[in-house]
């Protein structure tokens, strides 16, 4: 503190103020601006560490800078570099249609923006096409995103697409796998659709094996190729010979090239490349079993070149195949790598192409496998047959491997049927550094092995990945454990998954939960926590599970009898355009609407299924209108749909329509057609529509005379165990017994009806059985029978029964009771059995000589 002293000035009080003022300021301002220097550092390095890992999941480019379309050319898009690309000269040959298609589909505007696959053979021309179409299509100036693998474009798709421009941007894929399409949710396709055009390529092995699977661990990949444009079918390309016009421009551009297969072949050389392929286990046993290693290290799932140190430990196993005594020596992999693997062709292409700068290390290299060579193998190139992968391959490429890559090698083994191999892939992947794959690996492991039959190995797995804590692979886990609690008859436990699942908030897995959660309810009864869970798949808006929510809904409400909400329910999931669940919905919206009397709205829906061009819904939904447009007199539309269902060719709706159509043709009196028809039914052994073409053709038959041909089909339907036809068959068959005096046979197809417990045809055959038991003289068992159909107040068969006991009673001398029966037919009003009972009463009355006054039954 200062202080003034005697004889000292204000001024020089002021003057020493300031100066310890001044002293002051650093003290407190370098602390501020250094802890300000350390924030903005690290910051930086944050920033920094965020690019780098970002750059990390690319193929090309840095995430500071993006690429424009202008600065990428065809072989950074996948194009097959030639000795024409390195220089600089390779003009484009231009293919029609295909050029017009593509750059029509990429140039539609709005959004979403459009998810655009080629796809067909090697050097169909896929990449290149494409490649082309983009650079026509796009602006020069759009941002380009290629990243490294689709889990890749998961990863940038959660933590925020690298764009930095606002116009649309361009997102590319080459040569996708089945693991890429795994992990391309619909969740990470929306947020890239709603950014950026979406462009890949694929071979056509690679997209059959997907969409053949059906099975969980490729559903996520069957949905990603729905999403393609063209309505999922996407673009093949043909592996063809150029047209006339191509040609002339190919011959023109390329004057040195003689084109025998497709553009893209002939300029990589690739039949020749074949052709040398094939060639070396006789020219160069050592280099043969080298490529032979590279194309099977890559059909086996190594998405990845294959280092020299692989490829050399993959040389030793195969040599021995290729021939026997030979040494798979250091210098014989020397030899055989550079003087044939990769010793180019006159295009410039050879079978091994290094993916490293040239003059690294043997060992330490990386090399690239002719795609061609592997289609050859594959079997897909014309008149090659596919090649088996031996066994030995699978553990020593697992083996191999490290974790990261035994992710798709997982995959591909499960694709090749070789579920254990796929296990112990997905096992050694469960340790991957790279979280995405190992928590992913954790959860496919799982499936298969649940699909083993090993629910504790898949319980495991699945925990392991909830423990991950990976965004996509924990709640994903939570649905499957949940699905698997469910089935272990565990419903606490598997709520209690799905309520996980649910707290997630995962825009994919949350709301499949929901829907999984509404149907566990459903099943144990608590009606609104079904509605409830519903109502919250309803409400995420997913593009798959809210429609499904909404057909479920709609079957909650319908089973509680409340109608208007299930077909508002129905409405919306029509309303979705869901190539899955509005087809079904409409075929529901169709049956609800009958029950209601709409005819015309029904008609509307099940129009709306037919044209789906769903497999299952389309052909039923033909099937069910062609039905009701027979019940509306509209013969010629009903005809026309039923033929539909029929040519589809489906395993249930076909026949089913068939045994209708032999109906319609019966009504209209076109016997030949109707005989035909009914026959095919019949010859399909369809459990519902080979019944009910068999009483089409009883018809026809008894209409002939044909007897022994209708007893021969009402057989067949009364043995088929249809709930409807099959007591109906048995009536009609033991009515033909009964007038044939096969007393015996007829009782047992009336007991056979009879013990069906329908409850029109069941009382029917008990009404014959009476009247079968009077004629045998049995009469206790007859008047068992007849009192129970009488019980049973049927309206047609009760006032019969009462006839046909006031008949046996009179006989056996309880007129008293014979004349409660009569009384009971008579009061029935039944058109024939009141008017039969009439007679018998008076009759009775007159032959006793009086007139009894009538008494209750």
């Amino acid at each position: 503190m200062l202080m003034q002293l005697p004889g000292q000035r204000d001024s020089v009080i002021t003057l020493a103020i300031l100066v310890v003022l001044v002293c002051l300021v650093p003290s407190v301002a370098l602390p501020l601006i250094g802890r300000r220097i350390e924030e903005l550092q690290r910051l930086a390095e944050e920033h920094n560490q965020r690019d780098q890992h970002v750059s990390s999941l690319l193929s090309y480019g840095h995430a500071r800078r993006l690429p424009r379309l202008e600065e990428v050319n065809a072989e950074q898009l996948g194009a097959t570099a030639t000795r024409y690309t390195r220089q600089g000269r390779a003009p484009y040959i231009e293919r029609s249609p295909d050029d017009e298609a593509l750059r029509t589909v990429l140039s539609s505007p709005g959004l979403p923006h459009p998810f655009v696959l080629v796809w067909g053979t090697t050097k169909a021309g896929k990449s290149r096409t494409l490649a082309e179409a983009l650079f026509a299509a796009l602006p020069s100036h759009t941002e380009v995103l290629i990243p490294a693998s689709g889990q890749a474009l998961a990863e940038l798709a959660q933590a925020g697409l690298p764009f930095t421009a606002d116009s649309p941007a361009l997102v590319y894929l080459d040569d996708l796998t089945v693991a890429d399409l795994e992990a391309l949710t619909a969740n990470v396709l929306d947020v890239v659709t709603n950014r950026a055009v979406l462009a890949a390529t694929m071979t056509a092995k690679r997209r059959s094996q997907a969409l053949s699977s059906g099975q969980d661990i490729t559903h996520v990949a069957r949905a990603a190729l729905a999403r393609t444009h063209n309505d999922g079918d996407g673009h093949e390309l043909a592996f063809r010979f150029p047209s006339p016009s191509e040609l002339a421009q190919a011959q023109e551009l390329y004057p040195d090239e003689t084109f025998r297969g497709s553009i893209a072949e002939t300029l990589v050389g690739g039949a020749e490349l074949i052709a040398r392929y094939r060639a070396g286990q006789d020219e160069n046993p050592a280099g043969y079993a080298i490529v032979q290693a590279a194309i099977d290290a890559r059909r086996a799932g190594l998405d990845r070149p294959i280092t020299g140190t692989e490829l050399k430990h993959l040389f030793e196993l195969y040599l021995p195949r290729v021939r026997a005594g030979m040494r798979a020596t250091e210098a014989a992999y020397q030899h055989g790598l550079h003087q044939w693997a990769t010793t180019p062709v006159a295009s410039q292409v050879a079978l091994l192409t290094p993916s490293t700068p040239v003059g690294m290390p043997a060992g330490d290299a990386a090399w690239i496998v002719l795609d061609h060579a592997i289609s050859a193998d594959e079997g897909i190139l014309a008149d090659y047959s596919a090649r088996p992968i031996p066994d030995e391959l699978w553990p020593e490429l697992i083996d191999l491997a490290a974790p990261v890559d035994a992710f798709a090698i997982s995959y591909a083994a499960y694709q090749r049927n070789r579920i254990t191999d796929a296990i112990a892939a997905a096992r050694k992947a469960t340790a991957s550094p790279d979280s995405d794959k190992s928590a992913q690996a954790a959860v496919n492991l799982g499936v298969m092995l649940l699909q083993q039959g090993d629910t504790d190995g898949a319980q495991e797995a699945y925990q392991i990945a909830i423990d991950s804590d990976h965004p996509h692979a924990m709640p994903a886990a939570a649905v499957n454990l949940g699905n698997l609690l469910k089935q272990e008859g565990d419903p606490e436990g598997a709520q209690a998954a799905y309520q996980f699942a649910i707290d997630s908030d995962h825009p994919d897995a949350a709301p499949q939960a929901a829907v999984n959660l509404g149907n566990l309810l459903k099943q144990e009864g608590d009606v609104e926590g079904a509605w409830m869970a519903f109502q919250l798949a309803i409400d995420s808006g997913h593009v798959d599970h809210a429609p499904g929510a909404a057909v479920n809904l709609g079957n909650l409400h319908k089973q509680e009898g409340d109608l208007e909400r299930a077909r508002s329910a129905y409405q919306l999931a029509i309303e979705s355009g869901h190539f899955e669940h509005a087809p079904k919905a409409a075929i529901n919206q169709g049956t609800l609407l009958v029950q209601l009397g709409d005819l015309e709205g029904a008609q509307a829906a099940y129009q709306y299924a037919f044209e789906s061009g769903h497999l299952d819904a389309s052909s039923r939904g033909a099937g069910m209108l062609g039905v009701l447009l027979l019940q509306r007199g509209n013969t010629l539309e009903a005809r026309s749909a039923l033929q539909f269902a029929i040519d589809s060719g489906h395993p249930d709706y076909s026949p089913i329509a068939r045994a209708n159509l032999g109906a319609l043709f019966m009504q209209e009196g076109n016997i030949a057609e109707a005989r035909a028809v009914s026959q095919a039914a019949i010859d399909s052994g369809h459990a519902n529509a080979a019944p009910l073409a068999a009483m089409n053709m009883s018809v026809l038959l008894r209409r002939d005379g044909d007897l022994k041909k209708l007893q021969e089909v009402l057989q067949f339907a009364a043995e088929s165990g249809h709930t409807e036809v099959a007591p109906r068959a048995s009536v009609d068959l033991g009515v033909m017994y009964m007038l044939e005096g096969e007393m015996e046979k007829a009782q047992a197809a009336f007991e056979r009806a009879h013990d069906s417990g329908h409850p029109h045809h069941g009382l029917g055959a008990a009404l014959n059985l009476g009247t079968l038991y009077i004629q045998k003289g049995d009469i206790e068992n007859a008047r068992r029978i007849l009192r129970m159909v009488i019980t049973s107040g049927h309206m047609q068969f009760a006032p019969s029964a009462a006839v046909n006991l006031g008949n046996l009673l009179r006989q056996t001398g309880d007129f008293d009771g014979a004349r409660r029966c009569y009384q009971l037919a008579i009061e029935s009003e039944h058109r024939v059995a009141s008017i039969r009972a009439r007679e018998a009463l008076d009759d009775l009355t007159e032959s006793q000589g009086s007139i009894v006054a009538d008494e209750d039954a």
